[in-house]
């Protein structure tokens, strides 16, 4: 636990299911939907997907915390700029490189396009950018990251009792906002990509993080099967009702709300058959390249096929393409550059 990088292996787990509920959605969901059984599968893979990308804010702002509480009980204070550091050669390098390529490919007509997307995408605003082409439209939610990753740590001058307070504060204002902004506050983008509007994706799971650190007593409460089979049948239930009647706002807060109790109490049940499955290889491996999974399927995985069976065939056969760019993504970009980054902000460190 002194370790501020701490490893929390079932988040690997957690990351794995999440990427594939995106491969999923952005794979089998059909423009076009002609049979009952089409019309009646659409929405549900549509709305794993969007779970998918919630899933991945609340595991961010979980791990984030925790390792930020981590460093500050061991050093008494946060190294901001070792957290930078890390961050940036994190989450950069890996999504340069993907940008180069797509620039190259646009270049030699390959692909189009469009004015202003691949500085939106370098520069972090993607997300309040009404430009962009399929091809960088995930970089709405890499954007949304990247503003949690620079605004968050900056509370820790609070310490960790106070920053609770600031989390529940980030909270009200984002649910009472949410509604107001999207009806009277127009940026000409997909309001529920902008991240004023999804903070609470984030901060659920970062507040019962300081709530759980350091606090056995409530880990052993949450880490029991009858807790998380219980949050789990609620959590599915509201998201049987929801295709049922749709509620986005509603949604949006009770996903930020339930998937961090989810994911929490697996990390405080070891022995577990859910942790145990979680901590298996292939979803611990899934898991450690889904970041370059995230950004490379959006090059593969360009429209599903007309019907279900060809889509379904369609997948099948660029999922080991896209597994294979992520490899190589991971193993010679994003791996070497987390291995810089630590080697950075380890001397600098040293140095105060």
């Amino acid at each position: 636990m002194n370790n501020p990088r701490q490893y929390i292996a079932t988040l690997d787990g957690w990351r794995s299911i999440a990427i594939a509920t995106v491969l999923l959605c952005h794979g089998l969901t059909l423009t076009s939907p002609t049979t009952r059984w089409e019309r009646l599968l659409n929405p549900i893979v549509l709305n794993l997907g969007q779970q998918g990308v919630s899933l991945f804010f609340a595991i961010s702002g979980y791990l984030i915390t925790t390792l930020l509480l981590n460093e500050y009980r061991a050093n008494g204070a946060v190294s901001l700029k070792g957290f930078y550091t890390r961050r940036v050669f994190r989450i950069l390098p890996p999504a340069y490189a993907y940008l180069t390529v797509i620039a190259i490919l646009s270049a030699f007509g390959a692909i189009t396009l469009r004015s202003g997307e691949l500085a939106s995408c370098v520069l972090v605003y993607n997300n309040y950018w009404p430009g962009r082409s399929w091809f960088t439209q995930h970089f709405w939610s890499l954007s949304m990251e990247e503003h949690f990753y620079m605004l968050w740590p900056l509370l820790a001058f609070l310490g960790p009792k106070r920053v609770r307070w600031a989390a529940v504060a980030g909270i009200a204002l984002t649910i009472l906002w949410r509604p107001f902004g999207l009806h009277a506050f127009s940026l000409n983008v997909a309001e529920l990509q902008r991240t004023d509007m999804r903070l609470d994706a984030f901060l659920f799971a970062c507040l019962l993080a300081l709530l759980v650190h350091d606090n056995e007593r409530l880990q052993r409460r949450l880490g029991t099967p009858w807790f998380f089979g219980s949050v789990v049948v609620v959590l599915a239930a509201g998201y049987g009702f929801d295709l049922r009647h749709p509620m986005q706002l509603t949604k949006l807060a009770f996903q930020s709300f339930m998937l961090p109790l989810v994911v929490v109490p697996t990390g405080f049940m070891p022995f577990s058959r859910i942790s145990r499955l979680l901590e298996a290889a292939p979803f611990r491996w899934l898991g450690r390249i889904s970041y370059s999974v995230y950004l490379w399927q959006q090059l593969i995985l360009r429209g599903a096929g007309a019907d279900s069976g060809s889509a379904m065939l369609s997948l099948a056969l660029r999922l080991p393409v896209i597994l294979a760019l992520a490899s190589a993504s991971y193993y010679f970009i994003e791996r070497p550059s987390m291995r810089k980054g630590r080697q950075l902000s380890s001397r600098q460190a040293l140095i105060h």
